[in-house]
């Protein structure tokens, strides 16, 4: 098959959510889940994808085809209304992590016992050293050698074992950089029910950091400042429409101007209140099983990668080629009248979000050894060009002219139904909708649908009669 005769890469504009058909062992588990806990599939699919970048972020980083790597860490946004089973969906995909940590906090506690009894001994140790140093100073005896002594004992000072923490919920930023310092650097931000104003966000300029993989400097005034390298950070917030209406309305323009719900995978899923009827009394959880074996096991091998060296994980020949056909697409869609015109901040990262998206999915399906390939790739830009026409709806609502335009069209297509295809504009006017009973406001209305071709205006006896037989 050849990959270049594709007239485009990006799936229409408000396309169907993807399919998992392509990805056997992430489809079953998303189709199990979704048939017993009854919630939207996209819940799901956020769930999983949490999952993922939280087990996998620590051990590789994706190699684009241009040559640079990147974190494969994900940050995510779902707004959904109460009682749409987001926290027990995500808390299905979130317990392996759960227990894995749960598992290496016995082993890390009998390592801080083992730790403080050194540190006793070392300190003991260090204070003796610094009493004769004192003693010789007072008697003017030879402190040089004793000095070499204590500089020894400060070297051999025994290392704070690090706790695998894996996930944060509500911490101020400065805790959560310090836990990502002392502790493994690779964990997750998560909240089911999450109050936007999380405190971790007090300092965005930290907060893109940790999605790029940059180096970050901590000056602290009361102790002793630190700098983080190499750290990864998962963040997955799911929310209400009306606390996330809120927090927009006062820190949206703040964040959005900062670029990071640019960074952000989004979606506000439809409700399926109403529709969650039982099949069976019984239900088989066989899948999730096989999953949640899969996370603990990925996590084993990202420990061990963050202690040995990353993995860099690159494309397969198939999918480097299709991946820089996909940039060009969308790099030329941020133009004017382009599809990501208004959005070039998450246009610019959506190659980004694609690349960790196909990296995670590819190491979930087919281990760390095997290059990304086609497939994993198809479906990260199915999923994340379906999120990017989540983040216009959410972030961009349309302008007052772009509603008035789909009211018309719906009236149209009504008289249409009816057996008319032309109108006096003058009628329409008097008897059309009544939002649009103004002259400026139908105007600009019919202006839109004359462009889209729905709609022509022509003049017969000086009148001006709209022709809709193409609606």
């Amino acid at each position: 098959m050849s990959f270049f005769s594709r007239e485009s890469w990006l799936p229409r504009v408000n396309c169907s959510f993807p399919s998992l058909r392509r990805l056997p062992c992430l489809g079953s588990v998303v189709d199990e889940v979704e048939a017993n806990m009854k919630s939207p599939r996209e819940i799901a699919v956020f769930g999983a994808m949490t999952a993922l970048s939280i087990a996998i972020q620590g051990g590789a980083n994706i190699k684009k085809p241009t040559g640079q790597s990147v974190p494969v860490s994900l940050f995510m946004l779902v707004i959904a209304d109460s009682g749409e089973r987001k926290s027990s969906t995500e808390n299905v995909f979130i317990k392996p992590l759960r227990e894995y940590q749960a598992e290496q906090d016995l082993v890390w506690s009998e390592q801080i016992k083992g730790w403080e009894a050194k540190m006793l001994v070392w300190e003991e140790r260090r204070r003796s050293i610094a009493r004769s140093i004192a003693k010789a100073v007072r008697d003017g005896g030879e402190e040089l050698a004793l000095e070499e002594q204590l500089k020894r004992v400060i070297d051999e000072r025994p290392v704070r074992p690090r706790r695998c923490r894996l996930l944060y919920d509500d911490v101020t930023s400065e805790s959560l950089m310090l836990g990502l310092y002392q502790d493994l650097p690779a964990a997750g931000l998560v909240s089911s029910e999450a109050n936007l104003k999380n405190r971790a966000f007090n300092d965005l300029q930290k907060q893109n950091a940790l999605w790029s993989g940059d180096a970050i400097a901590i000056d602290r005034k009361s102790s002793e400042s630190f700098e983080l390298r190499d750290v990864r950070l998962t963040v997955s917030f799911m929310t209400q429409p009306a606390a996330f209406e809120k927090y927009i309305r006062v820190q949206g323009e703040l964040l959005r101007g900062a670029g990071l719900w640019a960074r952000f995978l989004v979606c506000q899923p439809r409700s399926t209140q109403g529709e969650r009827l039982l099949d069976s009394p019984t239900q088989s959880w066989d899948h999730i099983k096989v999953f949640e074996a899969k996370i603990k096991s990925l996590l084993d091998d990202s420990l061990k990668f963050l202690e040995s060296g990353q993995r860099e994980l690159s494309f397969s020949p198939d999918a480097s080629d299709a991946w820089v056909q996909i940039f060009n697409e969308v790099e030329s869609e941020i133009r004017d009248s382009g599809r990501f015109e208004g959005a070039g901040d998450m246009a610019s990262k959506l190659l980004d979000n694609i690349s960790r998206v196909a990296a995670l999915v590819s190491v979930f399906e087919r281990g760390w050894d095997e290059d990304v390939d086609i497939d994993s790739l198809l479906f990260a830009v199915k999923f994340c060009s379906w999120c990017s026409d989540e983040f216009y709806r959410i972030f961009l609502p349309p302008k007052e002219c772009e509603l008035d335009a789909e009211c018309l069209l719906e009236w149209l297509e009504w008289k249409r139904d009816a057996g008319r295809v032309e109108i006096l504009k003058s009628e329409l006017l008097q008897y059309g909708p009544n939002r649009l009973r103004k002259k400026g406001r139908m105007d600009a209305a019919l202006d839109i649908l004359i462009s889209e071709g729905k709609v022509d205006i022509y003049k017969s006896g000086g009148r001006k009669i709209v022709d809709f037989s193409q609606v």
